[in-house]
């Protein structure tokens, strides 16, 4: 599940990093949130976690692909959060 929470992470602040390096993390969150697309982007930082999920499929770890899954719901609830606060 550590993975499962970890990778969505670090694709949000890659993102980040990459598009808007300029603003404050902050500032970057707050802008979004605003714009009303900060849902958007968090959903789409959980996109790598397939990657991860089909790999412990593929190993047989099938108690570290059903943490993954879990990780996945907990994005969706963060989701949900965000959308309706």
């Amino acid at each position: 599940m550590c993975l499962g929470l970890a990778v969505p992470v670090l694709a949000f602040f890659i993102f980040y990093l990459v598009r808007y390096s300029n603003l404050s993390l902050g500032e970057f969150i707050a802008v979004y949130k605003n714009l009303g697309i900060l849902t958007h982007i968090v959903s789409l930082s959980v996109i790598p976690d397939l990657l991860v999920f089909f790999g412990f499929i593929r190993k047989n770890l099938l108690k570290s692909a059903r943490g993954v899954l879990l990780a996945t719901f907990i994005f969706t609830l963060t989701v949900i959060i965000i959308r309706f606060t």
